[in-house]
Order: C-alpha cells, then structure tokens, then sequence
C-alpha cells in the first residue's frame, strides 16, 4: 500500500514540474548566452535610440563609465541602460533642459547565444516636445551582440559573420 502511495505521489509530481511554457504548448526560448552578463546592470552610450523605430541598422555601444568625467556635466546623447535581465531604458539626456527628451522603455531577452530581442513598451517625449506617452505594440526588433576587433560591443542588425 504504501509503496503504490508512493508512486502516485511521484507520477503527480512530475506532471507538476513541467515549464510553464509546456503546458501552454510552445517552447521555452534559449537562455544561453556569451554576453547575458554583460548587459545587466550597464548603461552604454549609442548613436541612436534603441526601439523608437524598428530601424534596420546597427549600434555601436560605449561603455557609459568610459565618458570623461570632466565633461560629464556638459556631455549629451543617447543610452541604453539594461536595468536589470529583463528590462532596458534608451534614452536622450542632456545637461540643460531646453531640449527634446525622448526615452523608449521596454523589456529585452536573448532568443539564442547571441541574438537579442527588443520590445518597446512605451515611449515618452518631454522637454521641448512635450507629448503623451505612446504604448506601442511594434514588432519586437532582433539584434545580434558581437564584439569588435577592438573588443567593443555592437549590436548589428546583420547576423556575424563566422
């Protein structure tokens, strides 16, 4: 008796430890990644916001830290900041107020080893263009994270080349 108790409680068990993402019939994505650590918690500065358009290029990405410290007061331009493993912040900054803020908030996820994934959640504008907060529902902007020659990171519309 106790051993046929036993093997109900294992059999239930185990149909109760399946991902969430089985239950509901789709794959889990891959979660492996080179860089996934390196993002998390870092702000880079780009050329261009990331997800205010689903714009087919690439974005160098300059370690925020790097910035002359000097001319941090007076610098401006465009970030992303990877608030934690799940959500970034791109974002126009300057030193004055007479200017258009423009920041895209959103959530990001490696699809595989190198391919990052985008959504934007919303874009807000302030500053000399004030608007309402725009929730987008855009197609979600793929970009693969590779390392320069120079070991600078990139996130290049274009798969690497191997």
């Amino acid at each position: 008796m106790k051993f046929v108790y036993l093997v109900l409680i294992l059999t239930a068990s185990s149909f109760g430890c399946q991902n969430k993402a089985g239950k509901l019939g789709h794959s889990a994505p891959v979660r492996n990644s080179h860089f996934k650590n390196t993002l998390v918690n870092k702000k880079f500065v780009t050329e261009k916001l990331i997800g205010l358009t689903n714009d087919k290029s690439d974005y160098n990405l300059k370690d925020y830290g790097l910035i002359d410290t000097t001319m941090a007061a007076e610098w401006s331009g465009n970030t992303i900041k990877f608030v934690d493993s799940l959500h970034f912040v791109s974002a126009y900054q300057a030193w004055c107020g007479n200017d258009c803020f423009t920041s895209v908030f959103g959530r990001y996820e490696f699809v595989d080893s190198l391919k990052v994934r985008f959504y934007t959640d919303s874009i807000t504008r302030s500053g000399e263009c004030e608007a309402p907060t725009v929730y987008g529902n855009k197609p979600p902007l793929d970009l693969n994270l590779v390392k320069s020659a120079d070991g600078r990171l990139k996130l290049n519309y274009h798969s690497p080349k191997h």
